[in-house]
């Protein structure tokens, strides 16, 4: 791996697990999303979410998933090794990690940044 994608990953990885004060497990993401997923609504073109800390939170986390999911490597391998279409969203994200959550209880006590990558690999594989 060149020092660049070093970089990169070093990053993405810290952004991915400390994006919030303390490393959360995939169980406790997965309740701010039910929160996150129960009280957001949309209005022209605008997302609200519920006045919760951990919610805000959880859509940070989501949103630097989303966007460390197009990192690739000189080779062009995506550091996630997931391959998202370029009109996914953040909500979408948060659906593939809830529905991953929920299908796999063994993993809730994974620490979230690992439950995401798992989430993600399975949800968009690359060809």
């Amino acid at each position: 791996m060149s020092s660049l994608a070093s970089v990169l990953a070093a990053g993405a990885i810290a952004i991915l697990s400390c994006s919030l004060a303390r490393a959360q497990s995939a169980g406790e993401m997965l309740q701010a999303y039910e929160a996150l997923q129960q009280g957001m609504h949309v209005e022209g073109g605008k997302i609200f979410l519920p006045p919760r800390a951990d919610v805000n939170q959880c859509w940070g986390f989501m949103s630097a998933v989303l966007q460390y999911s197009v990192l690739a490597d000189q080779d062009g391998k995506t550091l996630l090794g997931a391959c998202p279409g370029p009109d996914t969203t953040v909500t979408k994200i948060i659906r593939v990690f809830t529905d991953y959550a929920r299908a796999h209880p063994e993993k809730l006590s994974l620490q979230a940044a690992a439950a995401a990558y798992n989430a993600m690999r399975d949800a968009f594989p690359c060809d």
